[in-house]
């Protein structure tokens, strides 16, 4: 009867030693990991600021495969929310703050556990996205406490989450970036035709650059917002004007052009001092609609332009000219719409 006595009063001061050692464990946490995911950081923010794709690589299901999730009204971006129902309790998370291409913070509550904050970075190299993912907490609870000190710490308790969760998310990524990058790519062209075209006006900057994609494309990012801005300080809606550009110069021997880069109006209203103005007069022209990301499929749609004025016999009568039909932030890339007008007579 000894023994017993002496099993019990042993145990009976382990679990009293646990309970001290759980009382004095720290009283704040901040637990994170990192992964470089070989990613485009608009890509990897974009899976992670929507919760409905955290089914997909979140480490919980593995653990627990009974879980189950129920969503808010929104479920990416700030003020996202869900919940959780699993063998381990219950909880909710909201987002609270998501700044595009950046950073992303989370309030989680745990159901008779307390709260803590979530966060996530997202740092783009040259190597892709360094993602970290970490979470914090002040005033911690005794029994997050006590779960803290049977795992060997705070660190040991969550560590291990964050990196299988972020070695699921890089999976998840490689096969998505795959299919991004082949939609990033494909581009279709419309039918060429002969039209004819009703008087259009135009705004813009003008500009002198190589034939260099990144180049002209840093011109047209920094160009574009301003007119449009212009546009709507004059009391024009969106519909009463369509970005454009006009190419007055393509030299392929220099490698170099000049074009203007703007709006096309319905009705002419005056430019800024430092922008510039033209006019189309109504009259024909060949055009085709290309659809694809800025900058690809571009030279077959010209191709094919210049191919059908040969066949045809037409020669040109003015400056190409295109318009930008629609917003590429609001379509995917392969559905992005430029249409091509060669003025001929």
């Amino acid at each position: 009867m000894k023994i017993v006595k002496y099993i019990v009063l042993f145990l009976l001061i382990a679990i009293i030693g646990l309970a001290i050692y759980a009382a004095v464990q720290p009283n704040s946490y901040e637990v994170k990991r990192s992964r470089i995911i070989d990613v485009p950081v608009e890509l990897v923010y974009n899976n992670v600021s929507d919760y409905k794709n955290w089914e997909a690589w979140g480490p919980w299901l593995e653990e627990d495969p009974s879980m189950t999730f129920s969503y808010g009204e929104t479920t990416k971006g700030e003020g996202a929310s869900y919940s959780w129902d699993g063998k381990d309790g219950k909880g909710s998370q909201k987002m609270t703050s998501a700044i595009p291409h950046e950073s992303l913070t989370t309030e989680l509550t745990f159901e008779g556990m307390g709260s803590a904050s979530a966060f996530w970075k997202f740092d783009p190299n040259v190597e892709g996205t360094e993602v970290t993912w970490g979470m914090k907490a002040d005033n911690v609870p005794y029994l997050f406490k006590f779960f803290g000190a049977i795992s060997g710490g705070y660190d040991k308790m969550m560590g291990p989450m964050f990196e299988r969760g972020l070695e699921r998310l890089d999976s998840v990524m490689v096969i998505e970036a795959e299919a991004y990058n082949k939609m990033m790519s494909a581009w279709s062209l419309g039918e060429v035709s002969k039209v004819t075209v009703d008087k259009r006006n135009f705004i813009g900057y003008a500009h002198s650059s190589k034939m260099d994609q990144e180049a002209m494309s840093k011109l047209f990012q920094e160009s574009m917002p301003k007119v449009g801005e212009y546009a709507v300080e004059q009391g024009l809606q969106y519909g009463e004007f369509t970005p454009g550009a006009i190419f007055t110069k393509w030299d392929e021997t220099t490698g170099e052009t000049d074009f203007m880069i703007g709006v096309f109006l319905k009705e002419a209203i005056k430019p800024a001092e430092d922008m510039q103005s033209m006019s189309f007069a109504k009259g024909t022209v060949v055009t085709v609609s290309k659809f694809g990301n800025y900058g690809t499929g571009d030279r077959e749609a010209h191709l094919a332009i210049e191919e059908f004025m040969e066949t045809h016999k037409m020669t040109m009568a003015g400056p190409v000219y295109e318009l930008y039909v629609n917003d590429p932030t609001l379509v995917a890339p392969d559905k992005i719409q430029t249409d091509i007008y060669y003025p001929v007579e």
